[in-house]
């Protein structure tokens, strides 16, 4: 047991407060994390309104990245003194993890989402959910497990490394694994917040001839053409599935939805040629329902879902900042840095758009 501050969510939409907590010390496969960056995502939002994730009050946080301080007797691949970025957390040993597709994993509910730990225990001695996604990456130390932490070059910084433990992993790796596009194919993608961000970057890595940034903000769009975009379109716009109907000649090859409204996936799912491909990757909450005519599927298009672009995250992560030193995946452009006791701020930022994705510093 260590003292620690956490910021806790205690009620929906309401302010973070930074509170002292006591967490538990690693057993089993756990490791025990002094954080030192953390991102914040969308989906920690609909953890503080209770929307998703564990009951309130609740540590919510799922990109952090720190230095271990100790780990339980069953860990093998992660010692004191490493520097790891942490992502969802999956158990190591079911169908899905052993086919490398641990963001399947048929455990998930018990490593990420009920508040305790994957043993049962809770993991603070006060009356506070955390463990979320493995991790709650928004206080001073994490409890996580050897199956969700990466090992980062020393010399990476961790301010860097945090923002990949999800959303821009989601978005790259979506187009990397799960969609694969040919050099020259045309892609989609709707909403240029870190998800989206991530796929033009990893369209442009592709190869693809034509890729089009939808966002409802102008400074989105420019700082999509920036990255790699070919073509911006103002979300707002009416004859948003004709526009890209005429930029592909009779609609895109992929298609991402990285918003999850039912608008946006309605328009994802229009928006592709027959034979295309679209996956969703935004989520808005639960009881989202979008109504489409069986027509617009039959024609051999694919629709999918991918968590966290189906990543195996000791595979991915690695390529991804390989990739970034290469001056290839320049996702630093879109980061802003806030120091952890101004966490309010940051998400401020986000929600009202003039952040495209905040990280959080630790002493």
């Amino acid at each position: 047991m260590r003292p620690i501050v956490a910021a806790i969510a205690r009620e929906p939409h309401g302010l973070f407060e930074l509170q002292s907590l006591n967490i538990q010390e690693p057993t089993g496969s756990e490791i025990l994390v002094r954080t030192k960056a953390s991102g914040i995502c969308h989906t920690d939002l609909l953890v503080r309104d209770g929307v998703f994730g564990p009951p309130l009050p609740a540590v919510a946080g799922h990109e952090g990245a720190g230095i271990v301080e100790a780990v339980g007797p069953a860990v093998n691949s992660i010692r004191p003194g490493d520097h790891v970025l942490l992502t969802q957390a999956s158990c190591g040993g079911c169908r899905s993890c052993r086919s490398a597709h641990p963001m399947n994993c048929e455990d998930f509910v018990r490593y990420n989402i009920t508040g305790d730990r994957a043993n049962g225990t809770k993991p603070y001695q006060e009356a506070v959910s955390g463990a979320f996604s493995g991790q709650s990456s928004f206080a001073t130390y994490m409890l996580a497990y050897e199956t969700n932490g990466v090992v980062l070059p020393p010399d990476f910084p961790l301010a860097h490394a945090a923002p990949l433990g999800c959303g821009l992993m989601t978005g790259a790796n979506s187009v990397f694994r799960v969609m694969a596009p040919l050099a020259g194919s045309s892609i989609l993608v709707i909403g240029a917040g870190a998800v989206g961000m991530g796929a033009i970057m990893a369209a442009k890595i592709a190869g693809c001839g034509t890729i089009i940034s939808v966002d409802l903000l102008s400074s989105r769009r420019d700082l999509a053409m920036e990255l790699g975009a070919t073509h911006v379109v103002d979300g707002a716009d009416s004859d948003l599935v004709k526009i890209i109907s005429d930029i592909t000649r009779g609609g895109a090859d992929f298609a991402i939805d990285a918003v999850g409204l039912p608008a946006t996936a309605a328009n994802m799912v229009r928006a592709l040629r027959p034979g295309g491909h679209g996956v969703l990757l935004g989520a808005a909450g639960v009881g989202q329902t979008v109504e489409l005519d069986l027509m617009d599927l039959i024609f051999n298009r694919k629709i999918q879902g991918a968590i966290q672009g189906d990543q195996v995250p000791q595979v991915a992560v690695p390529s991804l900042i390989s990739l970034h030193m290469q001056g290839l995946f320049p996702f630093e452009r879109i980061l802003q840095f806030f120091p952890f006791e101004a966490i309010n701020d940051a998400v401020e930022g986000m929600e009202n758009g003039s952040v495209v994705k905040p990280v959080l510093l630790f002493d």
